[in-house]
C-alpha cells in the first residue's frame, strides 16, 4: 500500500513538472525547474497538487477493488 502511494504521488509530481515546464509553447526555452520550485511554494498550487494526489490514490484503490 505504502509503495503504490508514494508511485502515485511520484507519478504525479512528475507529470505535473512536465506540463509546467512543456505546457506553453511560448515559454517553452525560459520556464526552468527553479520557476517550478517558485511555484510549489504557492498555498493554493500546494492544494491543487494534493487534490490530484487524492484523487489518483482513489482511482487507484477502487481501481484494484474491482480488478
Amino acid at each position: 500500500m505504502i509503495k503504490t502511494l508514494v508511485f502515485n504521488i511520484l507519478l504525479v509530481i512528475t507529470f505535473e513538472v512536465f506540463m509546467f515546464l512543456n505546457g506553453q509553447k511560448k515559454y517553452r526555452g525560459y520556464v526552468t525547474l527553479k520557476h517550478y520550485i517558485l511555484t510549489l511554494k504557492m498555498p493554493i498550487y500546494q492544494k491543487v497538487l494534493m487534490m490530484k494526489i487524492l484523487i489518483v490514490s482513489f482511482i487507484t484503490v477502487i481501481l484494484n477493488e474491482f480488478i
